[in-house]
């Protein structure tokens, strides 16, 4: 069995997952046997070789993965461990003097510590979009598939926090977003964006900009903002106007022939005048 390319102590455990702080270890030592697995998952799913890799000489990285770890395995067992209230945060049933949590406690710590394991899986992909080599992997094109792929993009547009099941629906509207911004766009520029976006091609600050925007689009889709969507869609297409010679892409598109084509006026002055129209 390979072995894990992190070391996780009893504080990182607390810090990732600050009810889980006490002056006992009862919830570390449940938890940790459980480490192992959620880090392969991690590393299957997210990290890759080249992931695994860099945690070596990363340690920004392996910071955010140690962090996802621990909450991936705290998750995963959460519901098996009898847990207690103390007053530094969630302990371990030790004897029969003490009553386990509420179920409406332990409902409320899952909830949150999913939202901070989708925030931690956020900040991991970014991360991993900046490691030379990642951008063209399997895990990177499963890690982005969207150009919105993270909980913490769309809370940061919207200025709201969102629930784990909120962040569900929300993905849902998101694929359905991309398929709008690929008809205005054309898959190819979509996909040389994702591309970029994943750390496979290089961006300049005129792609970071219409990928913001793009961005943009697809949240006030999903969010049913409609009027905001079109005017959002308005100056992404003139940006992407007044930088076509950057975006070959798309200027050879049926998108951009669409986006581009003027109703023929049927007036006299016309050499294709047509009567009786």
């Amino acid at each position: 069995m390979a072995k894990m390319k992190i070391q996780i102590s009893k504080d990182d455990f607390e810090q990732s997952i600050l009810v889980a702080t006490s002056s006992h270890s009862e919830v570390f030592e449940s938890v940790r046997p459980h480490f192992y697995e959620a880090y392969n998952n991690i590393q299957k799913r997210f990290l890759g070789y080249v992931g695994e890799e860099a945690l070596e000489t990363n340690e920004r990285l392996s910071a955010a993965v140690v962090k996802a770890v621990c909450l991936t395995a705290f998750l995963g067992n959460v519901r098996h461990l009898d847990l207690v209230l103390t007053p530094t945060g969630f302990g371990v049933v030790a004897n029969n003097e003490v009553s386990p949590a509420s179920s409406a406690r332990v409902e409320a710590l899952i909830e949150q510590c999913m939202v901070a394991c989708l925030k931690a899986e956020g900040e991991m992909i970014t991360l991993l979009s900046a490691t030379e080599g990642w951008g063209s992997s399997l895990q990177a094109k499963m890690s982005i598939p969207l150009l919105v792929f993270s909980i913490e993009q769309y809370a940061f547009q919207v200025k709201q926090e969102l629930s784990s099941k909120q962040w569900k629906d929300k993905l849902s509207a998101l694929y359905e977003a991309d398929g709008v911004m690929r008809r205005v766009i054309s898959d190819e520029q979509m996909d040389d964006l994702l591309e970029m976006e994943r750390g496979a091609k290089d961006k300049d600050d005129t792609a970071v900009e219409i990928i913001f925007k793009v961005r943009r689009c697809m949240i006030f889709l999903a969010e049913g903002l409609l009027t905001a969507y079109s005017n959002e869609r308005t100056r992404l297409l003139r940006y992407f106007d007044a930088n076509l010679d950057k975006f070959p892409l798309y200027a050879i598109s049926s998108a951009y022939k669409a986006n581009h084509f003027k109703e023929f006026n049927n007036e006299k002055s016309k050499p294709a005048f047509v009567f009786n129209v």
